[in-house]
């Protein structure tokens, strides 16, 4: 197979200390010394010989913020990653790492009894045993699980349409958040879209973050090989999580080193931006009710990397009498895992505090934004209601 990794080369870093001024982790700990010195600047002095010396790449998020924002092109995150990877593998992965980062395995276990395993997770003698035997931190509330997979409630739910599409829709909306795929699937039906399931795993993109490559490669290739049987019957892909798209468009190629993923590239689309394309040829369903309630739409590290704009917005806009507000924050701070990792919460606390403080002086009746984990982190930093943007477009369909 052949490789098409991106460059693993510090020379073009300019120094100019751009990617340290957006870097949300250098911003609230000296602990971290900034993506510049811990990517291209430290880059230039590893050796694969020797051992890693720089412990403090694990508080990297994988927030691509300090790629987004590069002149040089340099990419800062990838170097930043492969550090990571080494540095691991030479210290061993702790338990914790592959517990989180295998939570798609428990789905199908959990969904025979999720109600108990809800109540386990949130007693607190658990909470304070996890914290202690495995340093996840008990102030942290774990991900519910649904009553009901996705997947099991789409084999009794008949999907019709004109034109077919494929639904990526991730592990975490098929094991947690249930009535986001439902909503999607909706949405797309109400478009003329029949929609397929393609057989899918986990994305991939938590053992990517904590820096295991090839257990992620793993799981990629199975889904490039899947996706691809939906592209080769004509149909498009969409996605509902940013990061899982982010990983299949961008990571899978550029970083695991899946050329196959770039034939997947061209055919899939975040949920809201395959929309848009919609309205643009005059196709899309704008027959919508009124609903005259105030939203803030926060924006994730990923859809800012995917380059693609604020589709949601666009489309939401687009709803009578519904007022919505972008807020301009650069990172909700949760990270994927990193902020359910007992040394990293209170760091995850900090970058979030700007974001916390944005949406209490805005007051709004709920809060739209497209990532899981950032649904996560702001229901956790505010109490308030956080919604996928696609669940708002549902209930407003006529």
């Amino acid at each position: 197979m052949k490789q098409n990794h991106y460059k693993n080369d510090p020379d073009p870093c300019i120094r100019c200390s751009i990617c340290t001024m957006v870097c949300p982790v250098s911003r609230v700990t000296s602990l971290f010394p900034g993506p510049k010195q811990a990517g291209p600047g430290a880059q230039r002095f590893r050796k694969k010989r020797e051992l890693s010396v720089d412990p403090w790449i694990e508080l990297c998020l994988g927030c691509h913020l300090c790629d987004i924002s590069c002149p040089s092109g340099v990419n800062i995150s990838y170097i930043n990653l492969i550090a990571k990877e080494k540095f691991l593998e030479e210290k061993g992965r702790p338990l914790r790492d592959w517990i989180l980062s295998h939570f798609h395995l428990f789905g199908d276990l959990v969904s025979v009894f999720p109600s108990l395993v809800n109540r386990i997770l949130r007693n607190y003698a658990m909470k304070w045993l996890m914290d202690k035997a495995l340093r996840i931190e008990k102030d942290r509330e774990l991900p519910h699980y649904s009553n009901e997979k996705l997947t099991k409630w789409f084999k009794n739910h008949i999907s019709k349409g004109k034109r077919k599409i494929a639904y990526f829709y991730g592990c975490y909306t098929n094991n947690h958040e249930i009535d986001v795929g439902k909503a999607a699937i909706e949405v797309l039906e109400a478009n003329d879209f029949e929609v397929i399931l393609p057989k899918q795993e986990c994305c991939g993109i938590p053992m990517l973050g904590n820096g295991n490559l090839k257990g992620a490669k793993k799981l990629a290739l199975k889904n490039v090989s899947a996706l691809l049987e939906s592209i080769n019957l004509g149909l498009d892909i969409v996605f509902t999580s940013t990061s899982c798209g982010h990983m299949i468009k961008h990571d899978y190629d550029k970083i695991l080193g899946i050329s196959e993923a770039k034939e997947i590239s061209k055919h899939i689309f975040d949920i809201f931006e395959f929309l848009r394309n919609l309205k643009t040829f005059g196709t899309f369903n704008s027959n919508f009710k009124k609903l005259p309630i105030k939203a803030i739409y926060f924006a994730p590290c990923h859809l800012k990397a995917l380059g693609i704009g604020l589709p949601a917005i666009e489309i939401l806009r687009l709803i009578p009498d519904f007022k919505i507000e972008y807020i301009n924050v650069d990172c909700c701070g949760l990270g994927g895992t990193f902020g359910f990792k007992k040394e990293k919460y209170r760091i995850s606390q900090e970058i979030g505090n700007d974001l916390k403080k944005a949406i209490n002086y805005l007051n709004p009746d709920i809060v739209l934004t497209d990532c899981e984990g950032c649904r996560i982190q702001i229901r956790h930093l505010t109490g308030l209601k956080v919604l996928h943007p696609i669940q708002i477009l549902r209930d407003v369909i006529k």
